[in-house]
């Protein structure tokens, strides 16, 4: 498989647009739409995804077909563990209810984004205030 459909295949499969992948990068848009087209990856956006997907560097790049090495998959393992009751919760909702809690879990997703931005653009303001009382005791 190509780069450009495995670094699409891995954001798909999670619900990810082009602008999520990139906020979740510290990255743009545009430069997430040229890696997925050229298949050109800066390495530092090649190491962040393959944390971030939890799969090898070979395998974003197209060298391999395993998409985690042992270690990344008893790190799997041990996750799907810890959380295999909530698989079998899931498997036994109906395909509506199934879809409402995707709606869900996304609504979810973005106040937590949502809300780590504000705390961040508030210890910006902090730092800035604080920057200011130096400022004025001198």
């Amino acid at each position: 498989m190509a780069i450009q459909n495995r670094i699409r295949e891995l954001r798909k499969n999670l619900n990810l647009s082009q602008i999520g992948l990139s906020l979740i990068l510290g990255t743009t848009q545009q430069t997430v739409s040229r890696m997925e087209i050229s298949g050109d990856i800066p390495t530092d956006l090649l190491i962040k995804m393959s944390g971030f997907f939890n799969a090898t560097t070979d395998y974003i790049l197209g060298i391999s077909e395993y998409k985690r090495d042992l270690s990344g998959q008893l790190r799997m393992n041990h996750e799907m563990d810890m959380y295999y009751d909530i698989i079998l919760r899931y498997q036994q909702l109906s395909t509506v209810n199934r879809r409402t809690l995707l709606v869900i879990l996304d609504r979810l997703e973005q106040a937590q984004y949502e809300q780590s931005t504000d705390r961040k653009e508030s210890d910006d303001v902090q730092k800035g205030d604080t920057k200011d009382d130096e400022d004025s005791s001198v």
